[in-house]
């Protein structure tokens, strides 16, 4: 009767919806199954297959990659004198977060001790800004923000920097001072520990210890340690060097974890380069083509100092210039080497070319003669003398004493045209000069195929093409040198053997016997023709003078009463070793080139072969 009822109990449980004791044992085995499968597999995918990336985040919180920067090599002109150089400096770094952590800790200390906390954050931001101001040389208002900057997500930033290009004699007082109050004082403690946590992270500055000297040659740094031009743009890969990297773990204050990771590789310095220039003859020519513009009131001058038995250049200077210490407040004008780079007409400083070229196809000897009038129609234009002079019989040496416009085109007409510009491309007036400067320009020659009736007279004195001064000063050392031309360059040497220097092309531009002609009419040029008033005691000078009128830029013509004035010559005049080019632009008291040019061009010569200890020229 009993079993009876306990069934009709269990039935009507059933119906009421109540689970039996066994359907709930199920229920929970399954939830319990369910559980530990979801476990398993967030085990699973963390350990597995999120493993690999959340061990890099959790070392990218410990590690700290600190990159070290490479010393930049020092260039050096030829006498070993340092031209640019990097001086160890440092950047001084706070970290915000830690500064508020250590203010957070010292509130609690304080307030479990039973004190109430004497200094606010606000507070020694304050005192730490006066602090710095005072050991940096800075504005404490301008430095206060740095150690409340924040990062983009808006929390406070790891990383803000008080200052730049600290000398290492200012770290070193930094380290020494840091005195606040008692030290037993907690807010002296708590400043002190800001104190040591500044990092003074190492950097290099870069320095001209010469100033001006130079400074269009060697070029400048940028503000992201870059070569911005010159010799520092030229040869980056040489002076940059390889930075270093260290890889340090640190806990969350950024403290090191002695038995964490510590890795290094050492940064790499920059190689040394040594010059072609001297800062000696530098100076001298940087002093006379300012000089010439003062005195002349021109726009602008430069010159070209090199040994055209090598292609070394001692000196390429223009004025304006500028200072690379203080690069940033530079005009464009200042920077620009005009000597390397600016391209103008040579006037009649080219005849040279043409008489050697003249030469060297026997088109013309030193015995020759030409009827020379002071004018002549050539085509539809007049070709007339600078002087005016009376139609006279002018031997060869003779038209180039006087600098005859009239005589050159006789001897141009007689060469023609294809010879003409033939040499003008072995004289390498068609090329670029090969030199190693960034920038170095070349002039414009047109082909023969473009040439008008009046060309090859206009070309043969200079007139209607153009050249850079160091394009013109290549092809005169050729003359200078037996005929061989060679290519002008400013990299002498890398002391250190990271670099193999190319061998320089040569060519030999006209025969030694053309060279040695030619020579001879441009001593007479300085006895007896318009450079006689340019001289240099006890040594004898091959030189020519030069006047150019002022080419409009775009458009064809001339600015009326505008020149450039110039001369170029080279000594001793037996066995040259020094070759010296000199332009002024625009002079406004005279326009001719042995009245303008020629001081500075003595000057500069007279200083450089004493210098050089060159022998002079037999009495």
């Amino acid at each position: 009767m009993n079993k009876i009822r306990e069934k009709n109990r269990s039935r009507e449980k059933e119906e009421n919806g109540t689970p039996p004791r066994s359907g709930v044992l199920l229920l929970f085995s399954s939830l319990l199954f369910l559980g530990i499968l979801f476990a398993g597999a967030r085990f699973v995918h963390l350990q597995v297959i999120e493993a690999p990336s959340l061990r890099e985040q959790a070392e990218s919180q410990r590690l700290r990659q600190i990159e070290t920067p490479a010393q930049r090599g020092t260039i050096f002109d030829r006498a070993g004198r340092r031209l640019a150089q990097s001086v160890r400096v440092y950047t001084v770094v706070v970290d915000p977060h830690n500064i508020a952590l250590f203010h957070k800790e010292y509130v609690e200390t304080q307030q479990s001790e039973g004190n109430a906390p004497r200094l606010s954050l606000e507070d020694l931001h304050k005192e730490l800004a006066n602090y710095y101001a005072d050991q940096l040389d800075a504005c404490a208002d301008e430095l206060l923000p740095q150690f409340a900057r924040t990062a983009e997500s808006g929390s406070l930033s790891r990383y803000s920097v008080l200052a730049r290009q600290i000398l290492p004699e200012v770290r070193a007082d930094v380290s020494r001072d840091g005195s606040y109050g008692p030290e037993d004082d907690p807010e002296q403690r708590l400043f002190k520990q800001a104190i040591r946590h500044t990092v003074w992270e190492l950097d290099y500055m870069r320095i001209y210890p010469l100033g001006e000297v130079g400074a269009q040659i060697v070029g400048f740094v940028n503000a992201d340690g870059v070569g911005g031009a010159g010799i520092e743009m030229q040869y980056e890969d040489l002076l940059r060097g390889t930075p270093g990297v260290s890889f340090t773990e640190r806990d969350a204050v950024g403290n090191i974890i002695p038995a964490g990771l510590q890795r290094s590789i050492e940064a790499q310095k920059g190689s040394d380069i040594i010059l072609t220039i001297d800062a000696e003859i530098t100076h001298v020519a940087q002093r006379e083509v300012a000089a010439a513009v003062e005195a002349t009131g021109a726009q602008s001058a430069s010159a070209i100092v090199m040994n055209p038995r090598t292609g070394e250049i001692y000196a390429a200077v223009s004025y304006p210039t500028f200072d690379p210490n203080d690069f940033n407040t530079a005009e464009q004008d200042a920077i620009r080497n005009r000597a390397l780079t600016d391209v103008l007409e040579p006037g009649s400083t080219i005849k040279p070319l043409t008489f050697a070229a003249a030469f060297d196809t026997g088109t013309i000897t030193l015995e020759d003669s030409f009827h020379v009038p002071n004018s002549m129609q050539v085509g539809t234009r007049v070709i007339s003398d600078a002087v005016e002079r009376p139609a006279e019989q002018m031997s060869v040496s003779r038209i180039m004493e006087v600098s005859s416009n009239v005589g050159t085109t006789r001897i141009a007409h007689q060469l023609g045209s294809t010879d003409f510009y033939d040499y003008l491309y072995r004289f390498g007036i068609t090329e670029r000069p090969g030199l190693d400067f960034p920038g170095a320009g070349r002039g414009h020659v047109l082909t023969p195929q473009e040439w008008n009736d009046v060309s090859l007279s206009n070309f043969s004195f200079g007139q209607g093409l153009s050249m850079t001064p160091i394009q013109l000063t290549r092809a005169f050392a050729a003359i200078a040198n037996d005929g061989e031309m060679l290519t002008p360059h400013l990299l002498r040497e890398v002391p250190d053997g990271s670099f193999t220097i190319p061998e320089r092309e040569s060519s030999q531009a006209i025969s030694v016997e053309a060279a040695q002609k030619t020579t001879d009419t441009l001593r007479a040029v300085m006895t007896e023709g318009t450079g006689r008033r340019v001289a240099v005691s006890d040594y004898e000078v091959a030189g020519k003078t030069g006047t150019a009128q002022k080419a409009r830029e775009g458009i064809a013509g001339y600015i009326e009463g505008l020149y450039i004035s110039s001369f170029i010559g080279y000594l001793p005049a037996d066995d040259p070793e020094l070759l010296i080019t000199v332009f002024v632009d625009e002079p406004r008291t005279s326009f001719f080139g042995a009245e303008v040019a020629g001081p500075p061009f003595a000057n500069i010569a007279t200083f450089a072969v004493r210098y050089l200890g060159l022998v002079p020229s037999s009495p």
